[in-house]
């Protein structure tokens, strides 16, 4: 009966809720990198490997660090830098901004896009299953070696996520049986108190005996995403390294739909209305908000009405990959219309 009367107070709360956007990542051209000195050697090292992650960061794509115009970048790092300093905390590290329309040129000529700046947050539900076959479901405030290595994978990607509390609530609503057999009813309805935009449910355990995989442990993984579907595997000799590598699948096959890639010799235009725009303030927002996405060149307001605006964009990229990207916005929310080019400002409280 108790479990009853919490499950059933959990779905009125969840009714409640407010619906959950994506998030905004910011510092995406600047990153940092622990080092051991201040040593010439190891700063133009720690500056390789921070370009390294800031083009991941914004492309979401490993292969382009593959490319010979970023291997030429990276022998001549520092003509990207526009500057950098060291940080001491518990440890030392070196931080760098680089310069936006050098590395956006660079992801243009490595043939790639850029992810915005809109990313959606995702709930993982991760549970190990040890050597003894007993199996954990892994929270928030976890100190495993793997929790970490996610998290920071996580960090390095840009990609928002969040481990469940596994508190009360989460404990008398599903248990380890519940995500090692991928009850996605159950998952969801457990899920909705912290209104992601995804879910993830990853399981690590021991690849069997004379499996065609060398390495000692696999995890397979399913992002739940709207009404999109993805799912993979990743094998590791160290079970420690599986949760950065599920991170690494999730945001390349994210990042594959969602980023914004630019073609300097085809410029198009597409215009689009926004409605809702009762002020002054939320129409230059509006406008703001549309310059900001990658391959946009102008935003120019053609034409306002009874609160709705006419803008007319001019650009280096598809329309279906713009109102991709606009599809992970807070403040715009597309309205089931023909030509596909209405959005509705949503104001914030």
């Amino acid at each position: 009966m108790q479990r009853l009367i919490i499950i059933f107070w959990l779905a009125i709360s969840a009714c409640l809720l407010p619906a959950q956007a994506a998030e905004e990542v910011t510092e995406l051209y600047q990153h940092r990198v622990q080092v051991n000195s201040q040593a010439a050697s190891e700063r133009d090292s720690a500056l390789q490997d921070a370009l390294q992650a800031t083009l991941l960061k914004l492309t979401g794509d490993s292969s382009v660090l593959q490319h010979p115009a970023v291997t030429a970048a990276l022998r001549d790092v520092r003509d990207l830098v526009v500057q950098y300093g060291y940080q001491q905390d518990e440890q030392l590290w070196l931080w760098a901004q680089f310069d936006q329309p050098q590395v956006d040129r660079l992801i243009q000529q490595a043939d790639s896009g850029i992810w915005s700046t809109m990313r959606p947050k995702l709930l993982v539900w991760l549970v190990v299953e040890e050597q003894d076959l007993t199996r954990k479901l892994m929270a928030a405030d976890s100190e495993a070696i793997i929790v970490q290595q996610l998290r920071n994978a996580a960090r390095r990607r840009g990609l928002p996520i969040q481990l469940p509390l596994l508190d009360l609530n989460d404990t008398m609503t599903v248990s380890v049986i519940d995500v090692w057999a991928r009850f996605m009813d159950t998952i969801t309805f457990a899920s909705a108190r912290y209104t992601p935009d995804g879910v993830i449910v990853a399981r690590v355990y021991q690849t069997e005996p004379g499996a065609d995989v060398s390495d000692k442990w696999m995890a397979d993984w399913t992002l739940n995403f709207g009404e999109l579907r993805w799912s993979g595997e990743v094998t590791a000799m160290d079970k420690s390294e599986l949760g950065a590598k599920v991170i690494s699948a999730v945001t390349e096959e994210l990042a594959q739909r969602y980023r914004i890639g630019s073609q300097s010799d085809v410029i198009k235009r597409w215009e689009l209305t926004i409605h809702n725009l009762i002020s002054l303030e939320s129409t230059i927002a509006a406008e703001q908000l549309l310059s900001n996405f990658p391959a946009i060149i102008d935003v120019q307001l053609i034409g306002y009405g009874n609160h709705s605006a006419r803008f007319e964009l001019t650009m280096q990229a598809d329309p279906a990959r713009i109102r991709q990207a606009i599809d992970l916005s807070k403040r715009l929310q597309p309205l089931d219309t023909d030509n596909g080019a209405e959005f509705r400002w949503v104001t914030t409280q």
